[in-house]
């Protein structure tokens, strides 16, 4: 109580000197005006970026097969773990099968055909076109075979690594298209991730390395911790935003893609920066603002312009039109103009 009301009356004589110092400042324009002052701040400070995204697995695959067709079996289903080369789903091989074979049967005959016609050649019974016209076919039946032979080894799934199953698109017996999903695969070694989109500010603070808390809503209380994996180097086209990717150290927690997360994330590397009283600001507008810095020398107020970087809850960070020996006014700015005289009043 006795704090508040010498707040109180400290507050009232500032009133009083700046009216006296007013009315006076009209009446002679050489009349100093009473102002209170603030050295400038330059430190380096690292203030958190806060954001939200969804948890999902480091190495999410979308399983497909390459050429469409009849879904024959799929032995999988979500949740389910999976190793290595374990053969996932299967398409219906009759056609693809006989697609094989014809290819195989072509590539055969092309390659008898090139061996009679070497052999006529050689006999000069047939031009070198025709010799060549032989090579021709057979190298499009040895490429028609090797499609073939890819189709069909791509006509089952495998397992690319060991993991677990997060979603079955398809059922058994179903008709899909080229490329289709099938599954989705979260890769067991990679870890949980959330994804976060920064704006362009934020996305100059943050580098690969830099530590991140995290909260997930389904843990409430609970702190995980994690580090920046990926720093996006292109914008969202959508969206505008650049993507941060954050591994979180999971704690053992089964941590299942979709569950909402907080993400705070503290810039490790940080640029020095201006802060000042957020009193000393008279004038924002559009990311700049003006203030009023003393000089010592001749007691008289000199106006600046700042770029405005964050407004904090008692300072703002600024960068340009200040040193680290600088001293800004606050109270009575807002009666001065550039080279007004002040009078230098002693806050406490």
């Amino acid at each position: 109580m006795k704090n508040l009301k010498s707040k109180i009356a400290i507050t009232l004589i500032f009133l009083a000197i700046f009216a006296l110092s007013s009315s006076q400042a009209r009446a002679d324009s050489n009349a100093a005006i009473a102002v209170t002052v603030a050295a400038v701040k330059y430190e380096q400070r690292s203030h958190p970026i806060r954001n939200s995204g969804r948890v999902s697995q480091k190495n999410e695959m979308r399983l497909s097969f390459k050429t469409g067709g009849l879904v024959q079996r799929i032995g999988v289903e979500e949740g389910d773990a999976v190793k290595a080369g374990q053969v996932l789903a299967t398409l219906d091989l009759e056609e693809i099968n006989a697609q094989k074979q014809r290819a195989a049967s072509n590539y055969e005959q092309a390659a008898v055909d090139l061996a009679r016609f070497n052999k006529l050649y050689d006999d000069s019974l047939v031009s070198l076109q025709v010799k060549q016209n032989a090579r021709t076919a057979y190298d499009n039946a040895a490429a028609e075979l090797k499609i073939a032979n890819f189709n069909r080894k791509l006509s089952v799934i495998r397992a690319p690594a060991d993991g677990k199953i997060l979603k079955r698109y398809v059922e058994s017996h179903e008709l899909i298209q080229s490329g289709q999903p099938v599954l989705l695969l979260a890769a067991s070694k990679q870890g949980s991730v959330v994804r976060v989109g920064l704006v362009d500010k934020d996305i100059v603070r943050v580098a690969i390395g830099d530590p991140a808390s995290i909260f997930i809503d389904a843990y409430p209380g609970r702190e995980f911790t994690g580090s920046v994996s990926e720093v996006a180097l292109s914008s969202d086209s959508g969206a505008g935003t650049f993507e941060v990717e954050v591994l979180i150290d999971d704690q053992g927690f089964s941590l299942r893609s979709g569950l909402i997360a907080r993400v705070e994330i503290t810039p490790v590397s940080t640029e020095r920066q201006y802060y000042i009283p957020i009193e000393a600001v008279i004038e924002a507008d559009n990311g700049n603002a003006r203030l009023f810095i003393l000089n010592e020398e001749n007691r008289t107020a000199h106006e600046v312009s700042v770029k405005v970087l964050e407004f904090l809850p008692d300072e703002v960070a600024v960068r340009g039109g200040l040193s680290a020996s600088d001293k800004v006014i606050k109270l009575g700015a807002p009666y001065l103009s550039d080279g007004s005289a002040v009078a230098i009043v002693d806050e406490s």
